[in-house]
């Protein structure tokens, strides 16, 4: 990625570890499609060796015999995502399944199959802007990541979540919660001892404990954290909703045509409704553009789609000597830290229709203003 001006940009790499069960997966893979990045299952490379071995025959307490198996095998990915070992795709419902769960510490413990498995991880994601998640991803995997997070929950948290994926999936003959709890107990610890790959939280990982909080509002958190550190990175992804015009110099540049050419201007101050604390509602225009640009202080550009319906929230932190071109039909608010300006244009004969969010998507937001417009 180049930012606008200026030399080529390191790429962006989003690291998340933690305990097992604390939804990791689930969060970075929605995480990665929302920033339209790569996104790396580290432990869905240890369960598809596990679901291999199993299959082979090997003598599973042999662990060298484990290690002549696993380090011979090639672990990647498939344009859709899904984990493949040797080049074949291995079901989600076997390298997710109970059994999988309790073995995977034969490799997962296992020297040379970590270094063998880290090796091809770091080869993955080499010069890309990823996401990358697994027990040992910010402080192994990706020491440099620019954005690591410990991603965490409690116990019986992350049991009741399990318990809820497996029924989902209609297994029989489900272990009870309390069991579920003592089993990641007690794999916590054992993740915690490994001589290899031992399950830490990095000194300068965010520590996000998730109890409570809708998935919705992880990611969002997450793509906040993203965008106060590579500002550039949703740009790309929100490319249908908002087009964005940048000068090296103070004041005006050429952006868009306004629809039949001409645009009204006006100045706007933080108003009631949209400064931090009391957005309820997002907008969508018809018959024609809208643009913005931050003349002094703080805003946020929010984005949620261009859908009948709001889709998930997004925010832009709105950046000096740059333009924001809404286009029509994109649900959107922009707010207004307090002491703010804003220079406005609009096609003439713009028409603004309004919806309130509602539960998910007001956690979104709060989620974003938390991290980019704090109290």
């Amino acid at each position: 990625m180049t930012a606008p001006g200026g030399p080529a940009l390191r790429p962006l790499v989003i690291a998340l570890d933690g305990p097992a069960g604390a939804g990791k997966s689930t969060v970075t893979r929605t995480l990665a499609g929302r920033l339209g990045i790569l996104f790396l299952d580290t432990g869905a490379m240890y369960r598809a060796s596990t679901v291999g071995l199993f299959a082979s025959g090997v003598d599973r307490d042999d662990p060298a015999a484990v290690a002549a198996f696993v380090t011979g095998r090639t672990v990647d990915f498939d344009a859709a995502g899904q984990v493949r070992l040797d080049g074949q795709v291995m079901p989600r419902e076997r390298i997710r399944s109970p059994e999988t769960t309790r073995e995977i510490w034969r490799v997962a413990d296992n020297p040379a199959c970590r270094a063998h498995l880290v090796a091809q991880q770091q080869a993955l994601v080499r010069g890309r802007d990823c996401v990358i998640e697994g027990r040992d991803a910010t402080t192994v995997i990706c020491p440099d990541a620019q954005l690591k997070v410990y991603l965490d929950a409690t116990p019986v948290e992350r049991a009741r979540r399990r318990l809820a994926e497996w029924t989902a999936q209609g297994r029989g003959d489900l272990p009870s919660l309390d069991a579920i709890a003592a089993e990641i107990e007690e794999r916590d610890a054992r993740d915690r001892g490994r001589a290899v790959g031992a399950l830490m939280m990095a000194d300068d990982a965010v520590h996000l404990v998730t109890d409570g909080m809708p998935p919705e509002a992880v990611v969002a958190r997450l793509i906040a954290l993203a965008v106060q550190r590579h500002p550039f990175i949703l740009e790309r992804a929100v490319t249908d909703q908002v087009v964005v015009g940048r000068s090296r110099q103070p004041g005006y540049v050429s952006v868009a045509e306004g629809g039949d050419g001409r645009w009204k201007l006006g100045l706007t101050n933080p108003s009631d409704g949209r400064i931090p604390g009391t957005v309820r509602d997002l907008t969508r225009n018809h018959g024609g553009r809208q643009a913005g640009t931050v003349v002094q202080g703080a805003a946020l550009l929010l984005l949620a789609g261009r859908g009948e319906e709001h889709g998930s929230v997004v925010a832009l932190p709105m950046l000096p000597q740059t333009w924001y071109v809404i286009e029509p039909g994109a649900w959107h608010a922009v707010v207004q830290a307090h002491g703010t300006i804003c220079a406005w244009a609009e096609a003439d004969g713009l028409r603004e229709e309004r919806r309130a969010m509602d539960p998910v998507r007001q956690a979104e937001l709060e989620a974003h203003l938390a991290v980019l417009l704090p109290k």
